[in-house]
Order: structure tokens, then C-alpha cells, then sequence
């Protein structure tokens, strides 16, 4: 028992059998803590490169996040465009930023700072980059790229960086750095930021991570900043396990065993630092979107809460690309797949797909790239997700809209086209094709310049407007005229329509003529305005003469009425007494027929003197009636009793026709009883023997009429309308049988129209003629003024 007990404390023996010697313990205990130091400085340089990896890949995110949340103002704004409202109309807020405003509207402004926008813009522009940081630390969006019809929006760096905190700096480094946020966090230094991802130490113990990325379309990176200290919790626990490794070289066995299994706590720190689980949180926290990662190498999907969120999945994590693939739309999935092959070889990727969940209902964006990290063991290519249904819905509506628009315009009448900001030819309809035969020409993008020409070889003329420099009127070989009007699209493009103005361009050149047409008729008139009043001069001399004539010719009358009638009275007084032989008988019968003959011509001269006074009276406007309501037939009965013995020497026989209820009528009797005996007179003078004359009086309303038909011979009826005129007789068409002066129808015609009535004549050679006159029915019982002719 005692010989094991030595045996037990004796050392232990190499194996020549001789006991371990103190150096071999040293070199021992040497290597054991080199071991411990490699592995301790690989574990810790293993955790740098996966927290530096983090920070790029939080990078690249918030970069997206800037650029997607800079995508969606402008989608949002296009949209709100498209639907036709102005821009002074759109409210910043809708759109996401904090102001807007058109660079034409900056430039304008009596404001400095949207001055100093409008210079930014240009210079942008010029450097064809969309995003900026402004000289008050806010991020400038531009909106197309173009001085003519681009947007300025401006937003608050908080606004679309959201990821900034208490221990964590996000900088946008350009031509001028800002930063938000870390307040308690080392900030990087000028190698820092130009150089690439590192960290920066302050003593011993404090240091800081910074890592950078590239935005597109801005000249600014965007970079985080981030506490990274040293000394960890983790990190402590491990030094003290080192520090108990070093002071038990007894267990140097131990010590060796575990140096030898140390890469493992290393491996399961890496994978406890999974940069996946980290970013998951990283992306959420900066700008709510969903990520996603995919290694083209292994098939293998990585997606965040908020993608699987998206697609309908319970749970977030690594998942086959194929099952990735089956909860996506099943027509999309090809679009998906190319999109993957695409970033594959280097480009960016964005993509709509439909989810299968939403039965196509639903659209996301997958956006992203490649990474490029030098550190990293596996290509893989990674971005973010987010919903766009409302925009890809939008989208449809408006193409919709579109594809309306478009089919109105295809089938408008009148010439329309629309070109581009370069006046490229983008869009045009088939009557602008057909009107100008531009069908060799005409093709997407060709140029404004070339249509012209082409618009002109097939015109006959074109002319300018006064009104509008950019209006022009063309004149077609089919004679149609087109009104051609160009103005500026809200896109900075132009837009080129026409009107059919053919009626409104003749009018104007019928116009034009009867211009000169009037003004020749003016100056025709102004020449012969001298003349008018010569002519005006010679008409008032003559009718002063014919007016002196007028009254020598009525003083004549009136004289000759006294010498011719004192003589005529005497002879038709003498002869009618030797007529009836007062004073015994004559003797020779033919001495009596003698002295009828001279009586007969006495009486019909005495009738024809009393005429011709009437009529020059009556011209004159001398001539008075006592219009007075009287029965008509009373005066009408005494012509005829006054006449009938003429007509019974003749053989005519002569008729009264009359009701009893006949009204009265205002007329002077005298007047009436001359009309019907001028009318009975002509009837049986122009009535052969054994004829007939009748003398109807009848009542027609607002009138009474006094007809005179006879069977004679008839008058031509192209002599009527000269017969009641004085003087005038038909002598064309007869002997001169009949004895008169054709004065008998001139002065019943001037009675009747005196009387307020009117005269008519109708007559057939051959049969007869009828003379008739209508007197107006009396309105009043009692006697009326004179009335003299007018």
C-alpha cells in the first residue's frame, strides 16, 4: 500500500522514463497561452468583420430605403400630374416631403433661398444626379431632370433616415457632411469616411464602426456610425476563461484540449452573430420595409418578418429559393426568375410581382443588388421588399385611362401629335398622318424639324397668326384649311393639334373681298357725290317747274271752265228749244234733227269739260266729298233711273240687283251716283244692241261693293292695268266707234279710293267686262267732316 502511495507521487516520466522537466512545462505553458492569444484575437477579428459586414449590409439597406422613399414622392407625384392637377395645386404632404416647388417657379421667386434652389437644380442637373444635400442640411429631390418642366422637393433628413438614434450616426457625405443622430457615439474622422469600412479608436477602450455605401442618383454617400466598445460583456467572460487557462498549467492537458476545441466557441459566437437575425431588426427599425437575401450558390432564401408578412408565411427565416418561387403568382414567377438572373451578372433588380396568397390581388417590389463585399465567402444578392399594390393599381388605371385617351384621339377628326422633351415624335393620330401625307416620314422618334419639312412639301400655303406666334394656318391641296396649334406639355414636351377652319377661312376671304368691294363702292360714291348733287339740283328745278306747270295747268282749267261753259250753256240751251219747237214748229224735219245733233254735242262736250276739271282737281288735291252714312242704293238706284233711257234707245237691257238688309256706308252721295253713271255710261256705250248691263250692290264684310257687268266687247287683258288711268283708251284693238275721253274709270277710281275703298276691272274679249268698287261699311250714324284728297 505505501510502495503505491510513492509510486502515485512520483513525477511523471517521458517516455525514456524520466520525469517532465520544468522547461518542457514553460514551453508548454508558452505555447498554451500563444494558442489561447491566436484564438482569443481570431475570435475577436471574427466578430469585427461580421459586425463590419452588419453595418454595410444596414448601409446598402438604408440607402435603398432612401432611394425607395425618393421613388415613391416621384411615383406619387407623376400620378397626381397625370390626373391633371396642377403643381401649385398638390400638397407637399401627399407626396411625402416637406415643400415643392418648379425650378422655372424658383428661379422666379423674389425669395433668395428658392434662388439658391433653382442654381442647386442647375447644377444637378448638369451633374445628372437627382439627390443633394442642401446648404440648410436637408435632402433636395429633383423631378425629371430637366430645367424646363423639373420639380424641387425638399424633406427633412429625419423624415426619410428614421434609422438615426441615441447610438447610432447616419452621414450623408458630399461636397458637405451632415449627420443625425448618435449622440453618444465616437464620430468617424476624415480617413474614416473616405477610406472603407473601419473603426475608429479613442484610447484603450473606446472606439467606433463606421461603414459607408453608395446612393444612386445622388453625389453624397450615405454612411453609419455606430458604437462598437471593446470591452463587451461577452468579451470580458472570455478573458477571464483565458485568465483561469493561464494560472492552472496543471491542467495544461486541459488547457491544450480546450485550446484545440477554441475554434469552436468561435464558430458559435459567429453563428450566435448571424448577421441575418441582426439585419432582420436593422431593416425594420430603419424605414419598415421587408428583407430579403438569396445565395444564387445554394438555392437557399433568407427573408425578414415583414416579407413573410407579404407572402403569407407563418415564418420568417431560410427557405429553398423554389419555395420562395411558389408563393409568388404563378404568371409572375418567370418575370421573378429573369430578375434574379439579371442582378446575377451585375445589375440592379427591381421587380412587381403578385403574391399567390392574395390570388394576384396583391403586388410587391423586389429591390435590391448584388453584394460586392470583399470579405464575403459566397456571392449573394440582397435588397428589400415593400407593398405597391395601390401603385401598380394606379399604374393600370392610368394606363387604362391611356389606352382611352389614345383610341379618342386614333379616331379624332382633326390632326394631332405629341413629341418629347428633345422634339422627337412620340405619338401622333391617323388623321395627322392623312391630312399632311407624312405616311414616308412619320415613325416613332423621328424629328420635329423633318415633319416640318415634309408638313410644308405637302402644303400650298401657310400662313402665320396675329394672334398666336405659335399657331399656324395651312392650306391643303384638297382646299381644306387647318388651324395648327403647338403648346408645352406639363412634361416639357410638345403637343401639336389642329381644327378644321375651311368655312372660317373662306368667310374671311369673302370678307376680305367684299372689303374691297365696299371700299371701291365708297370711293365710287365719294366721286359721285358731286354728282347726286347736281342731279339733286336739277330733280327740285324741275319740280318747281312741273309744280308751276301744275298750277298754270289748273288756273287754265279753271279759267277755261268759265269761258267754255257760259258759250255752251247758251247753245245747248237755244239748240234744245228748237228741239222741242217751243216757239213753233221749223218746217224742214231736217232743220230738228240738226238741232239734236248740235244739243248731243253740247251735252257731251259740257260732260267732257265737267271730267276733265274733276281730274285736274283731284290732282291738284282740290277736289272735296261729304262722305255721310247713306243706304248705297240710293244713290246707285238714281244713276241708274238717270241712265236707263239711254240705254233703252241702245236696246240694252238694264238691270238693278240689291238686298234689303244692305248696311250704310260713309260716302258723299253725289261722288257715288257719278261713279255709277262713268261705269254705266262705259258699259252701255261698249254694249251692242240687244246686250245686257246689271248693276249689283253687295254686301262683303267690312265693305259694301257696287259691280257694273256688261256683255260687250271685252277688253285685252294686257290693256287693263292702263285703262284706269287718265286719258288712256284701248285703241289698238277696235275702230274709234265710241265717243269718249277715257276719263270715266280715272275718276271712279280716284272716288273710291277718296271713300277709303278700292277699284278693280276684269274683263274677257268677246264675253263681257265687269268694273266693280268696294266702299268701306260706315262705322258711325252721324255726319262726318269733309274730307279732302290727299
Amino acid at each position: 500500500m505505501a510502495k503505491q502511495n510513492d509510486k502515485e507521487k512520483r513525477p511523471k516520466r517521458n517516455a525514456e522514463g524520466r520525469p517532465a522537466s520544468p522547461a518542457v512545462l514553460v514551453v508548454t505553458f508558452v505555447i498554451l497561452a500563444a494558442s489561447i492569444a491566436m484564438v482569443a484575437w481570431n475570435a475577436q477579428s471574427t466578430r469585427d468583420a461580421n459586425a463590419l459586414r452588419l453595418a454595410e449590409r444596414d448601409a446598402l439597406l438604408t440607402s435603398h430605403a432612401l432611394n425607395s422613399a425618393a421613388d415613391r414622392a416621384t411615383e406619387k407625384l407623376d400620378v397626381l400630374r397625370a390626373s391633371g392637377r396642377r403643381l401649385g395645386a398638390i400638397d407637399a404632404t401627399d407626396i411625402g416631403v416637406d415643400s415643392l416647388i418648379s425650378i422655372q417657379a424658383a428661379r422666379g421667386s423674389n425669395d433668395e433661398r428658392n434662388r439658391q434652389l433653382a442654381a442647386l437644380a442647375q447644377e444637378m442637373i448638369a451633374a445628372g444626379v437627382r439627390l443633394r444635400i442642401t446648404p440648410n442640411n436637408e435632402i433636395m429631390l429633383i423631378h425629371p431632370l430637366d430645367e424646363a418642366a423639373g420639380t424641387v422637393m425638399r424633406v427633412s433628413l429625419d423624415k426619410w433616415l428614421p434609422g438615426a438614434n441615441a447610438s447610432q450616426r447616419i452621414i450623408l457625405d458630399g461636397d458637405r457632411t451632415v449627420s443625425i443622430g448618435g449622440d453618444s457615439v465616437l464620430p468617424p474622422n476624415a480617413a474614416v469616411l473616405n477610406g472603407k469600412s473601419s473603426f475608429r479608436w479613442q484610447g484603450l477602450t473606446s472606439r467606433s464602426l463606421t461603414a459607408c455605401s453608395d446612393v444612386a442618383g445622388a453625389n453624397f454617400r450615405l454612411c453609419l456610425n455606430r458604437a462598437s466598445p471593446i470591452l463587451t460583456q461577452a468579451n470580458a467572460l472570455q478573458f477571464l476563461l483565458y485568465a483561469i487557462l493561464l494560472g492552472a498549467p496543471a491542467l495544461a492537458v486541459f488547457g491544450l484540449y480546450r485550446t484545440a476545441r477554441g475554434a469552436n466557441p468561435a464558430a458559435e459566437a459567429t453563428k450566435r452573430d448571424d448577421p441575418k437575425a441582426v439585419r432582420v431588426a436593422n431593416a425594420a427599425e430603419n424605414g419598415q420595409l421587408g428583407a430579403w437575401q438569396i445565395s444564387p450558390e445554394t438555392g437557399m432564401a433568407w427573408l425578414n418578418d415583414q416579407t413573410a408578412r407579404l407572402f403569407g408565411l407563418q415564418l420568417a427565416g431560410e427557405l429553398h429559393l423554389s419555395e420562395l418561387m411558389e408563393q409568388i403568382f404563378p404568371e409572375h414567377r418567370e418575370n421573378f426568375q429573369r430578375a434574379i438572373d439579371a442582378c446575377r451578372t451585375g445589375k440592379p433588380m427591381s421587380v412587381d410581382v403578385a403574391t399567390k396568397m392574395s390570388r394576384g390581388e396583391t403586388f410587391v417590389e423586389f429591390r435590391g443588388s448584388m453584394d460586392r463585399l470583399d470579405h464575403a465567402a459566397q456571392p449573394t444578392m440582397s435588397g428589400v421588399v415593400f407593398d405597391v399594390t395601390e401603385a401598380v393599381r394606379q399604374r393600370e388605371r392610368q394606363r387604362s385611362s391611356e389606352a382611352r385617351l389614345r383610341l379618342a384621339i386614333e379616331h379624332f377628326p382633326c390632326p394631332f401629335a405629341l413629341w418629347d422633351g428633345r422634339r422627337r415624335l412620340t405619338f401622333w393620330n391617323k388623321a395627322f398622318v392623312q391630312l399632311f401625307q407624312l405616311e414616308e416620314v412619320v415613325r416613332v422618334g423621328v424629328a420635329y424639324e423633318t415633319i416640318m419639312l415634309a408638313r410644308t412639301a405637302n402644303a400650298v400655303s401657310e400662313r402665320g397668326s396675329e394672334e398666336d406666334p405659335h399657331t399656324t394656318i395651312v392650306g391643303l391641296a384638297t382646299g381644306q384649311w387647318i388651324k395648327v396649334v403647338e403648346r408645352r406639355s406639363p412634361a416639357g414636351g410638345v403637343i401639336t393639334f389642329g381644327l378644321d377652319v375651311t368655312q372660317d377661312v373662306k368667310s374671311e376671304d369673302e370678307l376680305v373681298r367684299q372689303k374691297k368691294k365696299l371700299s371701291a363702292a365708297v370711293q365710287e360714291l365719294a366721286r359721285s357725290e358731286g354728282h347726286n348733287a347736281e342731279l339733286a339740283r336739277k330733280y327740285n328745278e324741275e319740280k318747281a317747274k312741273a309744280e308751276r306747270s301744275a298750277d298754270s295747268k289748273s288756273a287754265f282749267l279753271a279759267n277755261m271752265s268759265h269761258e267754255l261753259r257760259t258759250p255752251l250753256n247758251a247753245i245747248n240751251g237755244f239748240s234744245e228749244i228748237l228741239v222741242n219747237e217751243m216757239y213753233g214748229a221749223l218746217g224742214d224735219e231736217r232743220y230738228r234733227d240738226y238741232a239734236r245733233d248740235i244739243l248731243t254735242s253740247g251735252q257731251h262736250l259740257l260732260d267732257m269739260i265737267n271730267d276733265i276739271l274733276d281730274i285736274a282737281k283731284i290732282e291738284a288735291g282740290k277736289m272735296t266729298i261729304d262722305p255721310k252714312p247713306i243706304d248705297l242704293v240710293d244713290p246707285v238706284d238714281a244713276a241708274v233711273r238717270m241712265i236707263r233711257r239711254k240705254a233703252e234707245e241702245k236696246n240694252v237691257h238694264l238691270s238693278l240687283q240689291a238686298p234689303d238688309d244692305l248696311p250704310e256706308v260713309d260716302a258723299d252721295h253725289r261722288a257715288v251716283r257719278q261713279m255709277v253713271l262713268n261705269l254705266l255710261s262705259n258699259a252701255i256705250k261698249f254694249t251692242d244692241d240687244g246686250g245686257r248691263v246689271i248693276v249689283a250692290v253687295q254686301d262683303k264684310g267690312d265693305f259694301v261693293r257696287v259691280a257694273v257687268r256688261d256683255t260687250g266687247v271685252g277688253i285685252p287683258k294686257e290693256h287693263l292695268p292702263r285703262l284706269a288711268q287718265p286719258f288712256e283708251q284701248v285703241h289698238e284693238t277696235r275702230e274709234r266707234n265710241y265717243e269718249g275721253t277715257g276719263l270715266g274709270l280715272a275718276l271712279t277710281k280716284s272716288f273710291a279710293e277718296m271713300h277709303g275703298g278700292r277699284f278693280s276691272i276684269a274683263s274677257e274679249v268677246g264675253k263681257g267686262t265687269m268694273v266693280s268698287f268696294y266702299l268701306p261699311v260706315s262705322k258711325t250714324t252721324t255726319s262726318s267732316p269733309s274730307i279732302a284728297m290727299a
